[in-house]
């Protein structure tokens, strides 16, 4: 009997914090003792004396167990936010990636900005409005040089419109980023999600609507390996739409697609193209799909 509740206890512990545990286990073992010295002051201790002790003791480990599930049930952490952004070769001339950004707005978030213009220099600048001066602003990114990364921390931001762009080429390298709704709920990936695992994709097909911007999760679970997502309007692979940023596992990053047109569209890991493979097929708002998004997506490619 004293066997089942200690391991029965035991799970109770597992499933708190670690201080409500401990404070948990020190509470029983006191009045376990508290319990075994009145027994022990008796003259004579009997087998109902004993059974009284076990009793008192299954009933202290049962409040005690239920208040602790009650009160220390461990919270969830608030998931991170990470809006991808790439500046791509010839940035300099024909713009980011994407001219649109989306974020949840009261709640922190980082963009995580690649830059693949060879030898050139971009970062990323958050204002308020429309400007060209760095200066000021919300937050500002420190300067790579292609190819590189870096992540620009981002402070809450109320509801709104908001205007980002590269100090260095503010005239050609620039777009709206868009603060709305609320952050996504602990442990809640925030739209699909692509799960790269054994150099292989999970799942390999997508669906989602036309004319709205989807947030992709992409979770590597293959540790120490480089994996990303590139996105494209043909099934050759030769025009990109968008290309996530690298993530080496074990960790997850938010990429951003802009919206697309009806149709199918295909992805892969520009790291191994051969076994790490899918599709996304883009439904008309109203329902229904074309047969294929080649047409499409020239429109909705990014442009400038």
């Amino acid at each position: 009997v004293i066997g089942a509740i200690l391991f029965l206890f035991s799970r109770v512990l597992l499933r708190v914090t670690p201080t409500a545990a401990t404070i948990t286990a020190l509470v029983v073992a006191a009045s376990i003792l508290a319990v075994a010295s009145v027994v022990a002051s008796r003259p004579q201790v009997t087998g109902a004396s004993l059974l009284s002790m076990v009793g008192g003791v299954t009933g202290i480990a049962m409040l005690t167990g239920g208040l602790a599930l009650l009160l220390g049930q461990p919270t969830q952490e608030a998931q991170p936010v990470i809006v991808a952004l790439t500046a791509p070769k010839g940035a300099a001339t024909n713009g980011f990636q994407t001219k649109s950004l989306s974020a949840p707005a009261a709640y922190p978030f980082t963009i995580a900005f690649t830059n693949d213009d060879t030898g050139v220099q971009h970062n990323v600048v958050v204002a308020a409005q429309k400007t060209a001066d760095p200066t000021g602003a919300i937050a500002a990114g420190q300067p790579v040089t292609g190819v590189g990364t870096v992540d620009v921390p981002v402070s809450p931001l109320t509801a709104g419109s908001y205007y980002f762009f590269c100090e260095f080429h503010p005239t050609t390298m620039f777009g709206t980023l868009t603060a709305a709704g609320p952050p996504p709920a602990p442990g809640a990936p925030a739209g699909p999600v692509i799960t790269a695992q054994d150099l292989k994709f999970s799942p390999t097909t997508l669906d989602v609507t036309s004319g709205q911007p989807t947030t992709i999760t992409f979770d590597n679970e293959d540790p120490g390996v480089l994996h990303n997502i590139q996105f494209f309007s043909d099934k050759d692979y030769t025009t990109s739409i968008y290309k996530g940023p690298d993530v080496t596992g074990v960790a997850s990053a938010q990429y951003q697609l802009r919206a697309l047109g009806p149709g199918t569209y295909y992805f892969h890991c520009d790291y191994h193209p051969t076994t790490m493979q899918g599709t996304i097929t883009v439904a008309k708002s109203g329902g229904g799909s074309s047969p294929s998004g080649a047409s499409s997506a020239s429109s909705s490619s990014p442009s400038g």
